[in-house]
C-alpha cells in the first residue's frame, strides 16, 4: 500500500519475495515436524509409495519457488500496469487504477499469499 504516496512496492524486488516464501516454506516444514516428529516427518516423503519420495523431497524447492513467483510477478505486473496508464493517461484517470492496484491488489495477494501457506501447513500436520 505504500505506492499510494509514491514509494517503490518492497515485493517488487525479488529478494524479498524470495524471503518471504523460505520463511514460509520453513514454517510449514517446522510445524510437520513439531507434529510427526523427524521420524515421521521423514517417512511422509515415501507417502503414498516409496518411488514417489524423490518427487515428494522436490516438492520442498518447488512450493517456495511457487510461492515467490507468484507474488513477484502479481506485484511487478500491477506495477508495470500502472505506469503505463500513467503514461497515457496522466492527469485523473490513474487515480482509481491506482487505489485498485495498490490497495486491492495488495490485499489480494497477501490474502492468497497467508492462504496457500496455511493450506501448506495444514498438508503437513495430517497423518
Amino acid at each position: 500500500m505504500i505506492g499510494l504516496f509514491g514509494f517503490k512496492s518492497p515485493t517488487k524486488d525479488l529478494n524479498v519475495t524470495v524471503s518471504l516464501a523460505v520463511m514460509s516454506i520453513v514454517l510449514v516444514e517446522a510445524a510437520g515436524i513439531r507434529k510427526k516428529g523427524v521420524k515421521g516427518w521423514l517417512k511422509s516423503f515415501a507417502e503414498p509409495i516409496a518411488i514417489i519420495a524423490p518427487i515428494n523431497v522436490l516438492e520442498l524447492f518447488i512450493r517456495p519457488l511457487s510461492l515467490c513467483m507468484r507474488l513477484f510477478g502479481n506485484v511487478l505486473g500491477a506495477i508495470v500496469v500502472m505506469a503505463l496508464i500513467k503514461h497515457l493517461l496522466p492527469l485523473i484517470v490513474p487515480l482509481p487504477f491506482s487505489f485498485y492496484f495498490d490497495i486491492f491488489d495488495g490485499v489480494i495477494q497477501a490474502y492468497v499469499f497467508v492462504f496457500l501457506t496455511s493450506l501448506y501447513i495444514k498438508e503437513a500436520i495430517e497423518e
